[in-house]
């Protein structure tokens, strides 16, 4: 099944000096626990609609969850929404919620780069 070869390859991996085995597009719980019990070292999961919370996939064994190309899809969904707002009301909405100010947004650089 393709379980099982999932599971040899991850293995086979590791074996090979892998540090962490990546298994992509698993969300259930019973499957990535299983994953997590038969890969003899470190999974890391990929967090995508429908995945379990971090907690759990702790819970589960699971050592790294990793968000991928997630938060720029987030991103670009947001400039999406600013540009829709833009043209169909004129307003600023989705582009002032939840901004960072420019204060907190210096205060994310050293002082050096700042100079610059």
């Amino acid at each position: 099944s393709r379980l099982d070869h999932a599971i040899r390859r991850a293995n086979a991996y590791r074996q090979a000096g892998a540090d962490c085995l990546f298994v992509p597009g698993v969300i259930d719980h019973e499957t990535i626990g299983l994953l997590a019990r038969e890969i003899q070292g470190p999974i890391n999961i990929l967090a995508v609609p429908g995945s379990p919370p971090v907690a759990e996939l702790e819970k589960l064994g699971v050592a790294r969850v990793s968000v991928g190309s997630g938060i720029m899809r987030a991103t670009m969904g947001l400039a999406r929404r600013i540009a829709k707002e833009l043209l169909e009301s004129g307003t600023y909405l989705n582009l002032t919620d939840g901004t960072i100010p420019f204060a907190e947004m210096n205060q994310l650089f050293p002082s050096a780069a700042r100079k610059q």
